[in-house]
């Protein structure tokens, strides 16, 4: 029970870190000093982002052996692609630089959920620390702008 609850609080934070964490992101910023507010903000994404990784990471053998029979079978018929081949190729060797370029540009969890789909192995420590950095930075950046640009508009229209 416990852990289908850490994993609906995983996925939710993985389809909606906008709500979840963006929205309180920009409320903030446009309340308090963005300046130390980012800072901040990146420090707690990273530490949230790396503990949604690590959980995936860890309990994704389990939930593969209740869940994956049907998703192995199709992941063996992707393997075989040749449409497929090339991409599921970059995620089981693709480098760091990649896949922090992939978290920055999606959302670190479902990259590291992705990865290991494709890759059926581990994502580890390292990947998931560079991810949560590069998704962190410019994610922490945006929803302080946002939050920013919102108190100027308000503060403006008094």
């Amino acid at each position: 029970m416990r852990s289908a609850f850490v994993g609906t609080v995983v996925m939710a934070f993985a389809f909606f870190d906008g709500v979840f964490v963006g929205a309180p992101i920009a409320l903030l910023a446009g309340a308090f000093r963005p300046v130390l507010l980012y800072c901040c903000a990146v420090i707690a994404v990273v530490v949230l982002v790396m503990a949604c990784c690590a959980w995936l990471d860890r309990r994704w053998d389990d939930w593969f052996t209740h869940n994956g029979g049907r998703m192995e079978t199709r992941l063996e018929t992707m393997r075989a692609s040749r449409l497929m081949r090339h991409p599921v190729a970059w995620l089981q060797r693709g480098s760091d630089r990649w896949y922090a370029f992939a978290a920055a540009v999606a959302n670190p969890i479902l990259v590291a959920a992705c990865s290991r789909l494709v890759g059926g192995k581990p994502v580890g420590e390292r990947r998931i620390l560079l991810g949560a950095v590069a998704y962190a930075i410019p994610y922490v950046a945006m929803w302080s702008f946002v939050g920013l640009v919102l108190s100027g508009t308000l503060a403006s229209a008094r």
